[in-house]
């Protein structure tokens, strides 16, 4: 009987090396086809979707207008979503990259 593993890991994260915008000199480009996409979106996109809502009951209950948040992202990051992974002062990541294989 043979035995199967999966390995996890957590990556640096770019969004242009996940989106196979470029090939990397070690990838062997016959088995990209085979690679498995679950969601492919732009982070700004992803941001609006989970947190728009959220901000909007926030904003409702300030009162001064110093106090409300506009762009979610640009609240956090204080600039606006790039390909690669940006830490807010508070070290938090714009995204985190899990990588799944076997």
């Amino acid at each position: 009987m043979s035995t199967k593993s999966i390995s996890m890991c957590e990556g640096k994260g770019s969004l242009s090396h996940n989106n196979r915008e470029f090939s990397a000199k070690n990838i062997d480009s016959s088995r990209t086809p085979n690679n498995v996409v679950f969601v492919q979106q732009a982070l700004s996109d992803a941001y609006h979707q989970l947190f728009d809502e959220a901000v909007e009951r926030y904003n409702a209950n300030q009162k001064r207008k110093d106090r409300k948040i506009g762009d979610y992202f640009e609240h956090l990051f204080n600039r606006l979503p790039s390909k690669s992974v940006i830490t807010g002062t508070n070290k938090h990541k714009s995204f985190y990259e899990h990588l799944v294989y076997k």
